[in-house]
């Protein structure tokens, strides 16, 4: 079956939406701001209520307990629509694309599932994109991701 993004939640689009701006590991970035959990609470945050921090944890770049419950269930409905692929945590995300028996949970912040239908996510960004409150901070993720991956290269990251 083939998805659009108004089939989804909301949440769902979100997390879709981020994963397909390049989020390097936040491990590797030493920066938790870089986490998809993170960016996917500030995204939904912002959709709805125009501010950052309403799914954050105070003075943290910690999610609430609650967005996480939120989040992991939006990944198993995703997984199970074949939108993304879990991955069990401890494994590295996969780089470009789905490689079979590569998926991911969300319990490891730094790791987030393989997206199968990289159209459909993209879609999902180009409706954040389209949101006011959402395209600075989107393009502000975007453009630091850039540095933090030109830097990892330039260090040895992913090289064979």
């Amino acid at each position: 079956m083939a998805y659009n993004p108004e089939d989804l939640e909301p949440i769902q689009v979100a997390l879709l939406g981020v994963l397909c701006i390049g989020l390097p590991p936040s491990r590797a970035a030493g920066d938790d701001t870089f986490r998809a959990d993170h960016v996917t609470a500030v995204v939904a945050s912002l959709k709805e209520t125009g501010q950052r921090d309403a799914n954050l944890v105070h003075g943290s770049a910690s999610v609430t307990p609650g967005f996480r419950a939120m989040l992991r269930a939006a990944v198993v409905d995703l997984a199970t629509k074949g939108i993304v692929a879990e991955q069990p945590a401890g494994m590295p995300a996969a780089q470009g694309g789905f490689e079979a028996g590569l998926a991911i949970d969300m319990v490891d912040p730094d790791e987030h599932p393989a997206v199968l239908d990289r159209y459909l996510a993209q879609q999902c960004m180009e409706v954040l994109f389209n949101v006011p409150a959402v395209y600075p901070y989107l393009m502000d993720r975007y453009a630091q991701s850039g540095e933090v991956w030109r830097r990892l290269r330039a260090g040895g990251y992913a090289r064979d």
